[in-house]
């Protein structure tokens, strides 16, 4: 089956363009009728959620039903809200199981945000999803299919997208642009949107590229791709169990309109063979969004029978009554009762009640429902609270008698020598410089302690720095086992004689 056009409407400003069938991009309006509807959701506003299902039902129905009643009872959502469903089956290596990402959003609310596009349709043929879209990459051979990350950072969206052989798997929320700013903007550093993609696009991660006095947004920009990195190196461990994502080939970057310099080097440090690549693509409308470009393509895909996609539109066009399985139906009764006037009257009016009965039942049915999903959640709403509950009260009592080791300790060494005191006072001065925690204290020796370090802000180096200004303040020895990463944060025995 061929292509369509699809007229495609930014959701944010209402705009629209035209991607025609032969690929090309033309201004268009809201209502246009020559071409198939189509729009997109922001990553915010759908609530996503991963989980297991046996291989048990005997139709796209019935599994329909179970993944409903699933993201009812896991997710709590409100009863009273009306929200549109879909999901997705994902490839997995187990056997007997079904590997289901569910999407929701509630329709209304979607509605209030998008006031000037999704408001004003009296129908929408498609609408998709932002992370499943670079599919069209691989259908159209824009890159070769492989295991890959597409990154993708904005001005009020960002998302990462993993896919394996160019088969979207899975996807992470990222810090947008705005994001960045109002973190910025709590540590004093107020640059513009504009500033800050220049900064990024002239400056990236190399530190030789920043003066003393930018060391701070330096710094920054440093641990916010840290983080990204350090994200994506867990995910594929994680996608490794469950799809085996065997390896890492490419991690695609579209942030903002340009490139990241020194991005690369930082990037090997935690996905090490792994090639760093620009997506540059439709380089040629930079009047429109480039995610609505690829979102375009993609919904144009879907328009062919052959492909495979998820399409999560709310309200479709209205399809014409004798089309419809029920108005054939009507019509196929109708010349029936034609053909057959002389059968009893009796008869109807007996399929008229077993009719009635039918919905009355099907109404019951449906109020059961309902009732069974609230109870549901309900109970996994109240497990959920009773094991938070006690996994804090764990964790309290963990820190408790942590503290209460440290104290006694502490106390201990006040009451036996003096100095301990100036040297307890040092070493707490440099905890706080470089962020540290201390899980355990030991006196073991004379004027000697072993200190069990923990570093809070997942540096390694701040712990050699701990040691080496302990040196600098007089203490005669400095130790440490292997400092070990444990948790995305570093840990380490430190040993201090006066």
């Amino acid at each position: 089956m061929a292509q369509k056009s699809i007229n495609f409407i930014d959701p944010r400003t209402g705009k629209a363009f035209l991607l025609d069938t032969k690929g090309e991009i033309k201004p268009s309006k809201i209502g246009a009728r020559n071409a198939l509807s189509a729009s997109r959701l922001a990553y915010i506003d759908i609530i996503t959620h991963s989980f297991k299902l046996d291989k048990q039902y005997s139709s796209e129905e019935e599994l329909a039903m179970a993944v409903e009643l699933k993201m009812y009872d896991d997710l709590a959502l409100d009863l009273q809200k009306e929200y549109k469903i879909s999901y997705l089956r994902k490839p997995t290596e187990v056997e007997n199981i079904l590997l289901i990402e569910a999407f929701a959003y509630d329709k209304n609310a979607i509605l209030e945000k998008y006031p000037k596009s999704l408001g004003k349709l009296k129908h929408l043929d498609y609408l998709t999803l932002p992370f499943t879209a670079f599919e069209t990459l691989y259908r159209h051979e824009e890159i070769a299919a492989a295991n890959d990350v597409f990154i993708y950072i904005a001005e009020d969206e960002a998302f990462l997208a993993f896919y394996k052989e160019g088969r979207y798997i899975s996807s992470k929320k990222l810090k947008s642009f705005n994001e960045m700013l109002a973190e910025l903007e709590s540590k004093n550093l107020r640059p513009t949107l504009e500033e800050l993609q220049e900064i990024l696009s002239t400056k990236g991660v190399g530190k030789e590229n920043y003066t003393l006095f930018e060391y701070d947004m330096y710094e920054y920009i440093e641990s916010t791709f840290e983080q990204i990195f350090s994200t994506i190196k867990n995910l594929a461990l994680h996608n490794r169990n469950i799809y085996n994502f065997t390896q890492l080939d490419h991690v695609y970057l579209r942030i903002g309109a340009g490139i990241v310099p020194d991005l690369p080097i930082l990037a090997q440090q935690y996905l090490q063979d792994c090639q760093i690549l620009p997506l540059n693509l439709y380089r040629e409308h930079a009047a429109y969004d480039f995610l609505d470009l690829l979102c375009a393509h993609y919904v144009q895909d879907l328009t062919d029978t052959d492909a495979e996609g998820v399409n999560v539109t709310f309200f479709k066009k209205r399809i014409p009554f004798y089309r419809t399985q029920t108005g054939r139906f009507a019509i196929a009764a109708a010349a029936g009762i034609m053909l057959v006037a002389s059968y009893p009257i009796w008869q109807q009016y007996r399929i008229y009640q077993l009719t009635q009965q039918n919905d009355t039942l099907q109404s019951r049915l449906d109020t059961l429902r309902q009732k069974s999903a609230k109870l549901r959640r309900k109970e996994s709403a109240l497990k959920k609270e009773i094991t938070r509950y006690t996994k804090a009260q764990k964790q309290m009592e963990q820190k408790f008698t942590r503290l209460r080791h440290i104290a006694d300790t502490l106390l201990n060494l006040k009451s036996s020598e003096e100095h301990y005191t100036t040297m307890l006072l040092t070493i707490n001065n440099l905890l706080h410089k470089y962020g540290l925690s201390v899980d355990k204290v030991t006196q073991a020796g004379e004027k000697t302690l072993d200190l069990e370090i923990h570093s809070r802000e997942n540096r390694r180096d701040t712990i050699a720095l701990f040691m080496k200004d302990l040196l600098a303040e007089g203490f005669s020895r400095v130790t440490s086992n292997e400092i070990k990463l444990s948790d995305d944060s570093y840990t380490s025995i430190v040993t201090v004689k006066r």
